[in-house]
This record gives structure tokens, C-alpha cells and sequence, in this order.
């Protein structure tokens, strides 16, 4: 306890060098926004907005690992921009028509997309496997335009298959428009976007991608390696408070202007227990995470597992 309250102060003085000094309960609350009084493991129920969490996501959703249970909500049917959680139905529908992992590929320029760095660039050779996997550790455009190509299909019929997966799993309120998430026309809501992830997760092929802090790949025709580092700054980090431990184990991130930031979660517990959590349109990089952190400390504490 007193090693975790340590990081905690030592943390804060970084961020706040020219701050006074705040106390243990202000470091606490600002990390990760507790109610004060937590009831203790109530049961489990369908849950309202009015649960006493402070998030800074415009729209939340949390469910346990069954994706049954509706844990605790936030504007969760509201229909929003997500951004590159989009990436997660490219990789779905990649999976449906898979060339093999194996399978080499050129970066061609209509690849390229605004956005972000690339990671890939024009006449490179790599693996497909390799594209999937920068695709969603490092959430990069070009990376699936490539993917998307790679299957055989044009842009069109391949977001029309993405559009078909969302009707196969009942994702009533989404729409795709492009593979990236660029397109603010790519829409859905955070219990939609549950869904998704449930099912994105369940994959072994993109859970274990989403669950790996960096990944290295090597360019062939070039012999240039490459180390890249997901951009879930928080994934197999303990976060926690006492001996209620938690850590994220499989993540994708979101952001456009229109759609804030965004994060899609797989969370377990010291037991074993997992739950599924989406904020959409947090306020900050970093909030989107502590926003994550704080609904699954409340989830965790205030239902039977």
C-alpha cells in the first residue's frame, strides 16, 4: 500500500512540478475520480447514469464478459463519430477473407493516408501478418488500406462487407464508411461498439495483437527492422488501489476531432474476472485511459463476480 501511495505522490510532482503539493486523497481522486462512498458489492443489475462515476467520455459502456450484463452506462445509445475503433471491424472482416498471414505485399501510394505517421511506405514488401498486427498495435491508416487490399476486394466492397458484419452482430446503430476510421462518417454507439469488441476480442489473431505493448517487423525488400509501440499507453498495467488490482488486457484507441477520444477495452481482475468497457469522446489522451480506470474500479467493486 505504501509502495502504490509513493508512485502515486512521486507521479503528481512530476506532472506538477510547479504545483503545490497535493495530499494522498487528491492524488487518488484526480488518478482515478472514485465516488466517496462506494457501496460494496451490490448485485449485480442493469445499470443507470446515475451511478455516482465522474467520466470525462461524452458516451460509455460496460458489460461484463459475457457481454450480457449492462454494468454501467452513459449516453450509451447515443450515435457518434468512433474513429479508429473502426479498425477493429477491418480486422474482422480482414479475417473473413484472409490471403494467409504469410502472404507478401507491396505498399503501394493509393495506401497512403493522412492521420497519422505512417509506418509503411510506397514500393516496401512486408508481410501481411505485419500489416495486420501495425494496423492495430500502432493504429495505422496506410497499414489498413493495405490489409483492406490485400483480401482482393476494391475500398467499396470491402467497407460493404464491414457494414454486413455490423448487421451479423446486431450493431443496429453503426455505419462504416471507410477501413481507417478517418471518415467521421464511420458512426456507432458505445453498446454497439461493445459488441464489437467482444467479438473482436474473442479472435485469438487480434487479441493477441491488441494485448502486445510494441511489435517488431522487418521491411524484406529492404532488411530495415522496425520496432513500433501501441498507442494504449496503459495495456498490462496494475492499476488499482489496496488489493483491488486490475490491468488492461487487450485495447484499441480512437481519435478525430468530431469523435474526441476513444478507447475499447477487455479489463480483468486478481480473480480472473473480466469485463468489457467503451469511452467515446473523452477529453484528453490520458483521460480516455482514466476514465477506463475509474469504471473499472467501480464495476469491480459494486457488483458480484
Amino acid at each position: 500500500m505504501i509502495e502504490i501511495l509513493a508512485n502515486l505522490i512521486f507521479a503528481s510532482i512530476l506532472s506538477n512540478f510547479t504545483a503545490n503539493q497535493p495530499n494522498i486523497n487528491q492524488i487518488f481522486a484526480q488518478e482515478y475520480l472514485v465516488p466517496n462512498n462506494i457501496s460494496r458489492k451490490v448485485p449485480r443489475k442493469k445499470s443507470d447514469a446515475t451511478l455516482g462515476v465522474k467520466v470525462s467520455a461524452q458516451s460509455v459502456a460496460a458489460a461484463d464478459s459475457q457481454g450480457i450484463s449492462l454494468l454501467y452506462e452513459k449516453n450509451s445509445k447515443q450515435v457518434r463519430s468512433i474513429a479508429s475503433l473502426t479498425k477493429l471491424m477491418t480486422a474482422l472482416v480482414f479475417l473473413d477473407h484472409n490471403p494467409g498471414m504469410d502472404k507478401e505485399i507491396v505498399i503501394e501510394k493509393s495506401d497512403h493516408r493522412d492521420g497519422n505517421r505512417p509506418y509503411f511506405y510506397e514500393g516496401e514488401k512486408v508481410k501481411v501478418k505485419d500489416v495486420f498486427n501495425v494496423m492495430l498495435v500502432a493504429s495505422a491508416n496506410e497499414a489498413a488500406a493495405a490489409l483492406a487490399r490485400s483480401t482482393g476486394m476494391n475500398n467499396d466492397e470491402f467497407v460493404r462487407q464491414m457494414n454486413q458484419k455490423a448487421k451479423e452482430l446486431t450493431m443496429t446503430d453503426t455505419i462504416f464508411a471507410d477501413e481507417t476510421g478517418l471518415n467521421n462518417g464511420n458512426k456507432s454507439t458505445a453498446q454497439d461498439i461493445l459488441k464489437l469488441a467482444k467479438e473482436a476480442f474473442s479472435h485469438d489473431e487480434i487479441s493477441h495483437t491488441v494485448g502486445q505493448k510494441n511489435y517488431f517487423y522487418t521491411v524484406l525488400n529492404s532488411n530495415t527492422k522496425r520496432n513500433i509501440a501501441a498507442t494504449d499507453k496503459i495495456l498490462g498495467d496494475d492499476f488499482g488501489y489496496g488489493n483491488d488490482i486490475y490491468k488492461i488486457i487487450a485495447g484499441k484507441t480512437g481519435y478525430l476531432e468530431l469523435a474526441g477520444y476513444c478507447f475499447a477495452s477487455k479489463v480483468t481482475n486478481k480473480d480472473g474476472h473480466d469485463a468489457y468497457i467503451v469511452v467515446l469522446g473523452s477529453a484528453s489522451p490520458d483521460s480516455r485511459f482514466s476514465d477506463t480506470k475509474s469504471i473499472a474500479y467501480w464495476i469491480f467493486n459494486n457488483y458480484i463476480w
